[in-house]
């Protein structure tokens, strides 16, 4: 073996010893350059998939992510070879959803809405990192400190704070504001009676690596299904896992959606 080969493999063997140790290959430097991606913007969720988690049509949340020739994208998505979405970018399809079918916001005004949020908060995920309210159909965000709502549609005009949103209330965020964890709805007719809509499934990036599982577990809807094809029943898997079966019947919902 040549002296500088030798000399290589004795420091990848005995790194400590070896303090002057440096990466020598390209790649092994441009992958100790590559920037630390957060978990809540990881690209994860297929846009079929992000469709059945929100019940939101597969068209509706490739035109927010992707827009057209004409009309720019109302989320920021890390890859697009394949689309990929992340925590942040589900968190925004929702947000966006609540706002159009829930409270008849007009998608210019949301749009107008996260172009302001971006230019005064510089935030890329907006509708993520910020608590938003609407009042008369207007899009409005809380003020980071006080007890008032700044209306982004009428140049920022502030309104008094109203009650929050049931819809809203299901995206759980932090003391910054930031949402951390989604609690979706499990079928598409919650969407119409959001007040009485059970929290049994919870999508947390730091949980399941993003995936859907049941609140307060790291039980995964999509294993509770596979069990099921499996020849479980509900009332073996309540048993299993020490949860309601109801719990289990709306768990199995959310990863039977069309």
């Amino acid at each position: 073996m040549p002296a500088a080969r030798s000399e290589f493999v004795t420091r990848l063997r005995f790194p400590c010893k070896q303090r002057d140790f440096r990466y020598t290959f390209a790649a092994h430097q441009k992958d100790m350059r590559r920037p630390q991606i957060k978990p809540d913007e990881i690209p994860n969720y297929t846009i079929e998939e992000s469709a059945r988690y929100l019940h939101v049509s597969y068209e509706k949340i490739s035109y927010w992510v992707i827009g057209n020739p004409a009309v720019a994208p109302l989320s920021t998505v890390f890859t697009r070879r394949p689309v990929l979405l992340s925590f942040k970018n589900l968190i925004e399809c929702f947000v966006l959803e609540s706002l159009r079918k829930i409270h008849n916001v007009s998608l210019q005004e949301i749009r107008h809405s996260i172009e302001e949020l971006r230019i005064t908060k510089a935030s890329k995920y907006p509708l993520a990192d910020y608590t938003l309210h609407t009042e008369r159909g207007r899009l409005i965000y809380l003020d980071d400190q006080g007890e008032q709502l700044v209306c982004l549609s009428r140049s920022g005009q502030m309104v008094f704070r109203d009650i929050v949103l049931p819809f809203l209330k299901r995206v759980e965020r932090n003391e910054r504001g930031i949402a951390q964890r989604l609690f979706p709805f499990t079928r598409a007719e919650h969407l119409k009676s959001p007040s009485n809509a059970p929290r049994v499934v919870m999508i947390d990036p730091h949980v399941n690596f993003g995936m859907p599982v049941l609140a307060g577990s790291r039980i995964s809807t999509a294993f509770l299904l596979s069990r099921k094809k499996g020849g479980a029943s509900v009332q073996q898997l309540a048993a299993d896992y020490g949860r309601p079966e109801t719990e289990i019947e709306e768990a199995l919902r959310l990863e039977e959606a069309a």
